[in-house]
């Protein structure tokens, strides 16, 4: 079924899934490091970096076929 490469539609999936998010929670983490500098402290974006963190690292935890 597949084209004989390995590389299906899961792949680019997976690794925006596995690489993305860590990057975009780092991102958001030094964002809301900045503010919390000028005193406007935002836990949701830290909790959202945490997230966005963790989540990445699950993506690692599932398998292809």
């Amino acid at each position: 079924m597949g084209n004989g490469s390995g590389m299906t539609w899961r792949t680019p999936l997976r690794l925006s899934l596995r690489f993305g998010l860590p990057i975009v929670g780092i991102v958001v983490i030094g964002r809301a490091i900045v503010a919390s500098i000028g005193g406007a402290i935002e836990r949701s974006h830290f909790a959202l970096g945490i997230l966005l963190i963790a989540l990445g690292f699950a993506a690692r935890l599932v398998r292809g076929r």
